[in-house]
């Protein structure tokens, strides 16, 4: 066995060490994260362009209540039926694509959290 000299400079601590994530930590803001990114995606209006183009755009609904056809009829300003059933189907498009990217987010987070949180991580070491 051979002591270690006291007068022999120790090896410096890795800076690094000090401010990167651990394995588990980065888990966790991956699935915080991406639930948080879900909800908002599920619970920010929907927007698709007006036919005229200094009206702004029509307010569609979001990905929770579904097209909300007073808010179209109100951002068109038109009563024209054939104008207001086209994009009712345009909106529900809008929100159907919204859903598509919005639900497999929220459920990456949940179930992200939820593996965070049940399982057990050993510790190497």
């Amino acid at each position: 066995m051979t002591a270690e000299d006291p007068r022999e400079p120790r090896p410096a601590a890795d800076p690094l060490a000090q401010i990167t994530l651990t394995p588990r930590r980065f888990a966790a803001v991956l699935a915080v994260a991406a639930l948080l990114l879900g909800l908002t995606l599920l619970l920010v209006p929907v927007h698709v362009a007006n036919p005229d183009p200094g009206a702004g755009s029509v307010n569609c609904g979001n990905v929770v209540g579904g097209v909300e056809t007073r808010w179209v009829t109100d951002d068109l300003r038109s009563t024209d039926r054939s104008t207001v059933v086209a994009y009712v189907g345009i909106c529900e498009e809008a929100i159907s694509d919204r859903a598509g990217t919005g639900f497999p987010l929220l459920a990456a987070g949940v179930v992200g959290g939820l593996a965070l949180t049940v399982v057990r991580w050993r510790v190497r070491g």
